[in-house]
């Protein structure tokens, strides 16, 4: 990430911290916290300190508290395998920089070393950027906020990748409830799409301790596009304040989703008509909602402008509990796609809000309301030393024209994002496989018709997308023939085992054939992978022994899944004794809105013709849209689609063509 100092601020906070003291190491800093005075400032030698496991308890108090800062902010670089557990009382961390800190478990930071939890502590203008680990399923948190009277503020959070919450604010101490906890002038940096429960941006209890008083305060902080899950900030615990926060963007909601008597208030939420864009959801009793601006939020059900859920009936604590005496007053929807008062309405969900006061609210099919300003939303939030890393516009790269002889994976290694490998032959023999780190295309020459086929010593796919890779792959063909006294190829496309980013894939004329094993797979994602977006557009796939496209490999039934959007058209399938399309995301759970799933203007011939079998296999796509398809001799052991869906999915089947194969299978009639 590119950081940059305020100079003269950097320059005012060095004089204030180091006049008159004397720069200590890090690991210094717990010996000298017992013997500062109340008031005290400890500053912290500049430097990068890693694998560190820091315990500092302090004991003054909380208007008079010992200070530890660095030499300069940002100065002291904590990295590694690294954590912090503030305890005690009256201390205070002052601009330390977190940067791509790795937790064992928990969190990066937490306010509590041990059962010793903290009181009257805060940490400022602290900055945590990218702190994850090698696979996005290792579960951490950046802090978890114990004990009571703690304040997080004018901290930058970005960069968080990895399963679970940003930020928590934990009750499972007798000492953590009616807190009084203050969440304030932070920015919550991007957080792309995780495709599963458990990315929330900040948590407040867990439905055990829905009717506990937490008392939290979260106010004044920026949610800049914290796409995580429905769930931006999710509310499980009774009378907290959320108030002038801005959620800028982002794909999800403030949800007051279990214990009674929250209010939000004076917050602003801006969508700009991106998909999935949220307001408040809300669950239980006596919640306040009032004074909120609602401005061109796109999303729907779950995601809508303000949604009240529908009750289960004797509910257990981690469901619904019916809403009740809701206020909606003084707010203003403009330009808002949905206000629900009824939402998830099913076989469980039975009990309708009641006694809802709706009083003096504004809505308007039309966004009439100016918003603020970029430098107006972050002016007072997040450490002020620290810019985030400024967008930087895709180079135009450089070509490199490839011939047969030359190492293809050892061009593709050295590449940067932009560049565009030229295939002009007609046959290249693979060695190794190829490794995609960056942003490229691989495509063949004008009027040429390369072929790849695997020749490797060990077995290896013969594209791996890894951590940083968005791949274009255009006009190739690929062979799975063994190559004899070589070893068999594992696939043609698929991500690497471990990845924590996000990637993107588009394929475009091109053919796959001749994969002779089940497991060897033309394209997949593997589990624990994730992809924002999967296009392929007028391929063929021939002679395959396994599926041609599997995205099924999140089988844990818990609502995750490998790719947000997959697009699959005009593309042609034939004798496939696997799955030619399979795509799942099983479970029942709501917190994500995706996979959107496309495919359109195929054609399946003798494909996947075994007892019990299926042409295309879709497993819990929120979004689904089959048409304009021909299954010639297909799926006649079982199904030429096969469908597992909810009853809120949107399933779109249309014009579709079957001549000797198998018809639909889905839970309700869609032909």
């Amino acid at each position: 990430m590119v950081r940059k100092l305020i100079p003269a601020l950097a320059a005012g906070l060095l004089t204030l911290a180091s006049c008159g003291e004397k720069a200590i190491p890090l690991d210094r800093v717990a010996g000298a916290i017992p013997k500062a005075a109340p008031g005290d400032t400890l500053v912290v030698k500049d430097g990068e300190y890693s694998d560190v496991e820091l315990r500092w308890r302090g004991s003054a108090p909380g208007e008079s508290p010992v200070v530890v800062m660095p030499q300069t902010p940002g100065g002291v670089r904590i990295t590694g395998r690294s954590s912090l557990h503030i305890s005690g009382t009256g201390l205070e961390i002052n601009s330390f920089l977190f940067d791509g800190c790795v937790a064992d478990k928990g969190a990066i930071v937490e306010f509590r070393d041990g059962d010793s939890l903290a009181r009257d502590c805060r940490m400022t203008s602290c900055v945590m950027d990218s702190c994850n680990p090698a696979r996005r399923d290792i579960s951490y948190s950046y802090v978890h906020l114990y004990g009571r009277g703690n304040r997080v503020d004018h901290n930058s959070f970005m960069g968080k990748l990895n399963l679970g919450v940003t930020l928590i604010v934990m009750l499972n101490y007798d000492g953590c409830d009616e807190n009084h906890h203050r969440i304030d002038h932070n920015v919550f940096g991007p957080r792309p799409v995780y495709g599963s429960n458990g990315a929330e941006t900040i948590r407040v209890g867990t439905s055990q301790q829905c009717m506990q008083n937490s008392r939290t305060v979260i106010e004044d902080n920026l949610f800049d596009r914290c796409n995580g899950e429905v769930e931006v900030i999710s509310i499980k615990s009774c009378e907290n304040i959320i108030r002038r926060n801005v959620l800028y963007e982002c794909q999800g909601v403030l949800a007051l989703r279990h214990g009674d008597r929250n209010v939000a208030e004076d917050n602003l939420f801006i969508g700009h008509g991106v998909r999935n864009t949220g307001g408040v959801r809300i669950v239980g009793e006596d919640q306040v909602v009032r004074g909120n601006t609602f401005l061109s939020l796109a999303g729907e059900r779950f995601f809508s402008a303000l949604a009240l859920m529908c009750g289960v009936p004797n509910s257990l604590p981690n469901r619904y509990m019916q809403v009740k005496r809701t206020v909606v007053e003084n707010n203003v929807f403009e330009a808002c796609r949905s206000i629900e008062f009824n939402t998830g309405a099913d076989f469980e969900r039975t009990l309708p809000p009641v006694e809802t006061v709706w009083k003096d609210n504004v809505v308007s099919p039309v966004q009439s309301s100016e918003e603020p300003s970029r430098e107006e939303i972050l002016d007072g939030r997040g450490a002020s030393w620290y810019t985030a890393s400024e967008a930087v516009e895709p180079g135009s790269g450089k070509e490199v024209l490839l011939a047969s002889g030359d190492d293809v994976a050892k061009a593709v290694a050295g590449a940067s994002d932009g560049d565009v490998f030229i295939l002009s032959d007609s046959l290249y023999v693979l060695e190794n496989g190829i490794e995609v780190a960056a942003d490229i295309e691989i495509k063949a020459a004008p009027g040429a018709s390369p072929l790849l086929k695997y020749a490797g010593r060990k077995p290896a796919c013969m594209i791996t997308i890894c951590d940083g890779g968005r791949l274009k792959v255009s006009g190739l063909s690929f062979t799975g023939v063994l190559t004899p006294g070589r070893s068999l190829a594992k696939g043609i496309i698929s991500t690497a085992v471990d990845m924590i980013e996000p990637y993107s894939l588009f394929v475009e004329d091109c053919s796959f054939s001749n994969c002779g094993e089940s497991g060897f797979i033309p394209v997949r994602g593997l589990k624990g992978t994730f992809a924002d977006t999967v296009a392929i557009r007028r391929c063929t796939f021939s002679a395959l022994s396994g599926d041609a496209v599997n995205y099924a490999a999140e089988t844990a039934d818990k609502g995750v899944y490998s790719g947000d959007d997959v697009i699959i058209e005009d593309c042609r399938f034939e004798r496939i004794l696997g799955i030619p399309v399979n795509i799942y995301r099983g479970g029942s759970d709501e917190s994500t809105a995706g996979p959107y799933v496309t495919i359109k203007g195929c054609v399946f011939d003798d494909c996947c013709n075994k007892v019990r079998g299926s042409v295309i296999r879709i497993t819990g796509a929120q979004v689904l849209s089959v048409t304009g398809c021909d299954f010639i001799g297909s799926g006649r052991g079982g199904y030429s689609v096969r469908l597992d869906e909810a009853p809120w999915e949107k399933i779109e089947l249309k014009d579709l063509r079957f001549v000797n194969s198998g018809k639909v299978l889905s839970n309700r009639k869609l032909l």
